[in-house]
């Protein structure tokens, strides 16, 4: 690909102030391939149409080099897993039974949020020397690689009891429906010149790019023997004869070392574990780099141990969906806008059986590709989705145009429509707005306003 180098111009010394006061973000260099994620902020860039607004200061881009021809993808394919445990008792019960008996309950003193929610969610912190999203914390995943959809997976499965037939009948004919582009038209072979039916199915392919990163981030194992039923909706962590350590070590080195491993032990990557949950694509106008990534939710009955890798990742949280958004609101932690839509989703389930039930059964109907639309407003930035009355009939997948902007603050320009699909940004923060149904049969993510009021998104 020819490289276009990015340089950000400075109109006043406002301007950085000002792009993090509208947005939430903050940048910490010149050229693009400098950009990084930094604790409590994003990288947001302003639109080329910001320079004729000479009413407003703010920084602008221009591209050193004309050359537009693109001969790599715009984005890679990655895969993230959202790891929920059934909680252990005591979290649960806590000191006193009787707090357990209703929803939610703030207690001043202690200015702890007690919850009857009877699972935790599995998030990491990413080190502040990772290329993406540095400091924030994220479900486990990475980039799938070409191994992952290699032929030679269909001999791992083989020996651990799963035939090419029942993989093609259990896990990628569940889904009925449409499939978003990285499932039917995967640009990690595509951009290779490999043909798909060399290769494993994306619905496989992607499944073990999650389980082998989750695996190398947290030490977490998702293996087994084939499965007696054609799905599963919870399972456990491969604990026993674990040689964490080194079969990690392989991984980096190389991740094909994975189907080595699985063979050595005879198991294979648990796929029938894992439920379909939601493609997001990273918008035009954020960062320099930019993921189609498949989200996966896996319901785990007992919580495993967790080792994280401390190169990637250097902490973890075992938390509650409003336990992780209540930390979020007082700037205790960062999440980018996927994790804050996803765990708002989640809200509305407080229970483990209802949660893993719903993931299952939910998952037959697939799910979108969803690229969110930045656009700016007098107060802060919108994270347009679609349903939104705002969002473009046909977006723009590549950044050739400037993105929309809008003259009112964020809550004006709420007002001004009637259907609802987006995340507001002001500051470090960004909340979920949301009344319409989504698609698929999935959640509606609840609006979180901290503590102590939680209330339904619908306007």
């Amino acid at each position: 690909m020819a490289t276009s180098m990015i340089r950000c111009v400075w109109r006043s010394r406002s301007d950085r102030s000002l792009l993090a006061k509208c947005a939430g973000f903050a940048l910490s260099g010149r050229c693009l391939s400098d950009f990084r994620w930094v604790s409590n902020s994003s990288v947001v860039f302003a639109t080329k149409s910001s320079l004729m607004n000479r009413k407003r200061d703010v920084p602008y881009l221009y591209r050193e080099s004309s050359h537009t021809a693109m001969s790599a993808p715009p984005w890679k394919e990655a895969a993230s897993l959202i790891v929920v445990s059934r909680a252990p008792l005591r979290d649960v019960v806590g000191r006193d039974l009787a707090s357990a008996m209703i929803a939610t309950v703030w207690n001043n003193q202690s200015k702890q949020r007690v919850s009857r929610c009877d699972y935790r969610v599995l998030m990491v912190k990413r080190s502040s020397l990772s290329s993406f999203m540095a400091n924030a914390y994220v479900y486990p995943g990475g980039l799938c690689e070409r191994c992952d959809f290699s032929a030679d997976w269909w001999d791992v499965f083989e020996a651990a009891g799963a035939s090419r037939e029942s993989l093609l009948r259990d896990v990628c004919g569940r889904t009925l429906g449409p499939r978003p582009p990285m499932i039917e038209k995967p640009i990690t072979l595509s951009h290779q010149n490999l043909r798909p039916e060399d290769h494993l199915p994306g619905d496989l392919a992607y499944r073990i790019s999650a389980i082998r990163e989750t695996f190398e981030e947290t030490g977490v194992l998702l293996l087994t023997k084939a499965p007696r039923a054609s799905y599963s909706v919870t399972t456990e962590a491969v604990s026993e004869g674990l040689d964490a350590t080194e079969w990690r070590q392989r991984l980096r080195e190389d991740p094909a070392n994975f189907a080595k491993i699985c063979r050595e032990v005879g198991l294979c990557p648990n796929v029938w574990a894992l439920h379909e949950w939601w493609d997001w694509l990273t918008p035009i106008s954020v960062g320099h780099r930019r993921y189609d990534t498949m989200f996966y939710l896996c319901c785990l009955d007992k919580q495993p141990e967790v080792v994280l890798d401390q190169s990637e990742v250097i902490t973890l949280k075992w938390c509650t969906p409003e336990g992780m958004l209540e930390d979020y609101s007082t700037g205790a932690v960062f999440l980018a806008p996927p994790q804050v839509y996803e765990t708002s989703r989640l809200l509305n389930m407080s229970s483990f059986s209802a949660l893993s039930e719903f993931a299952c059964s939910r998952a037959a109907e697939g799910c979108e590709q969803w690229m969110p639309v930045i656009a700016s407003a007098n107060d802060g930035a919108v994270s347009l989705l679609p349903g939104d009355d705002l969002y473009p009939d046909d977006p723009d997948y590549y950044g050739r145009g400037p993105g929309p902007e809008y003259p009112f603050n964020l809550e004006e320009l709420r007002k001004r429509c009637q259907n609802l699909h987006r995340m507001e940004v002001q500051g470090p923060l960004c909340t979920a707005f949301c009344n319409i149904t989504p698609p698929k049969g999935h959640l509606q993510p609840l609006t979180f306003k901290g503590p102590p009021s939680l209330v339904p998104s619908m306007l």
